[in-house]
């Protein structure tokens, strides 16, 4: 009897176990190519920024993100001032060029910024960055602290033609 219980605990235990392996594989992201993960970025950047959802936008930096200066915790703050002060906000992007160096990327762009003045109604407003260049790297990630994995991440932001600006 005590045999028979055994062998049912290490099958059911193995069973589980087996079963982990399979959900960790099915939930683990796919490797998607550089290229098209850093347009979905710009493209989910972008949709976040025009519903002023800060947190959506601030996903998509890494930790150790910098903007001349300006950290994640502060570019929060930036934000929530622009928001707070801008309707309507709107981004425009040029043509994306992407180089990828490996587990790195670089994107220049076109960026001009588009919004409504809440003090002003009828004034429309826009600040134009020029070229701006984004430095992206691959970066590992954590989902229900067991799954592992790499997906892109911003950690520079520089405009080139006004040097480094901030918000």
């Amino acid at each position: 009897m005590n045999r028979t219980k055994i062998a049912i605990a290490l099958g059911v235990i193995i069973a589980l176990l087996i079963g982990l392996r399979i959900f960790i594989s099915l939930a683990t992201p796919k490797e998607v190519d550089p290229r098209t993960r850093i347009q979905q970025m710009f493209a989910e950047g972008k949709q976040a920024f025009e519903n002023e959802d800060i947190d959506g936008m601030l996903n998509l930096l890494s930790d150790d993100f910098s903007w001349g200066g300006v950290d994640k915790q502060r570019l929060r703050y930036q934000l929530a001032q622009l928001f707070k002060n801008a309707e309507t906000p709107r981004a425009q992007l040029g043509e994306l060029q992407i180089e990828i160096f490996g587990g790195r990327a670089i994107v220049k762009t076109p960026v001009r910024i588009t919004w409504r003045d809440a003090q002003n109604p009828s004034g429309a407003n826009s600040q134009d960055f020029g070229v701006v260049e984004f430095e992206f790297r691959k970066v590992p990630q954590r989902r229900w602290l067991i799954i592992h994995y790499e997906d892109w991440r911003l950690v520079r932001v520089e405009a080139t033609q006004l040097g480094d600006t901030t918000l």
